[in-house]
């Protein structure tokens, strides 16, 4: 395999057993990365290492670069295990975290099951990421900088009906990205968001249909873009908010 900027790199990708995170997954092990996935599931962490050893089958002189772990990092302490864990198994601390993890619902502000949906949007939408992402400075601060990377939604800045927890928690998203990066840009630490539209998944298609899916996001497409906002490319910015939109 070429050699790539990304080859020395340990990341964490919270959600990397998802339709999304799967992607994002092969294609930074395929860039050289060491991976550390996070899933709450571990039938979805075993469905991606099978398809990174048919798509990369290792050799024994090979280091292995991929490595689970199952948690909850929708708590302060789920995600100071997930940091712990990926230090203790590549030996070094992360540098890189794609926080993909996250929740969609929708419904009426005054529907009987609102309260509980609103809690559920704000846990996995905003606590998670708080959590991930201030458990992630210490490392980054000892290494002299690093990259945070989380996936917000187009709804965080047009809200339509129906969805107010799910687009107050991802508004809440852009503010954590934003003023977190004001606070760690003078130490190198890059702190992005990527808003997308609809993306290309299988729930997705299931819900809207096949015709609707050419006009969506494709899972690579958000791939591309938390490469391109860790690389030296990238390298002025901070505090950022990616539109990746597609024609939907």
């Amino acid at each position: 395999m070429a050699a790539s900027s990304f080859g020395e790199r340990v990341v964490i990708i919270t959600g990397a057993g998802g339709g999304v995170g799967r992607t994002v997954s092969l294609r930074w092990l395929a860039e050289g990365a060491s991976v550390l996935a996070v899933d709450a599931m571990q039938p979805s962490l075993d469905a991606l290492r099978a398809a990174w050893q048919e798509a990369a089958p290792s050799s024994p002189a090979e280091p292995e670069r991929l490595a689970g772990f199952v948690g909850d990092v929708t708590t302060e302490e789920g995600a100071a295990r997930m940091v712990a864990e990926a230090e203790r198994v590549f030996g070094r601390p992360a540098d890189t975290l794609l926080h993909l993890v996250g929740g969609f619902a929708m419904g009426r502000v005054d529907a009987p099951d609102a309260a509980a949906t609103w809690e559920k949007m704000v846990a996995l939408n905003l606590h998670a990421p708080f959590h991930c992402y201030r458990a992630m400075l210490p490392a980054l601060r000892a290494r002299g900088g690093g990259w945070i990377v989380g996936i917000g939604s187009r709804t965080a800045v047009t809200p339509p009906a129906k969805m107010a927890a799910y687009a107050a928690s991802k508004a809440g998203l852009l503010a954590l990205t934003q003023s977190l990066s004001a606070e760690v840009r003078a130490e190198n630490i890059h702190v992005n968001v990527i808003l997308a539209s609809t993306i290309d998944t299988p729930a997705n298609r299931r819900e809207m249909g096949d015709e609707a899916a050419k006009n969506w996001v494709t899972p690579d497409d958000i791939a591309d873009a938390t490469l391109f906002l860790c690389s030296p490319g990238a390298r002025s910015v901070y505090g950022a908010t990616l539109e990746v939109y597609a024609n939907a």
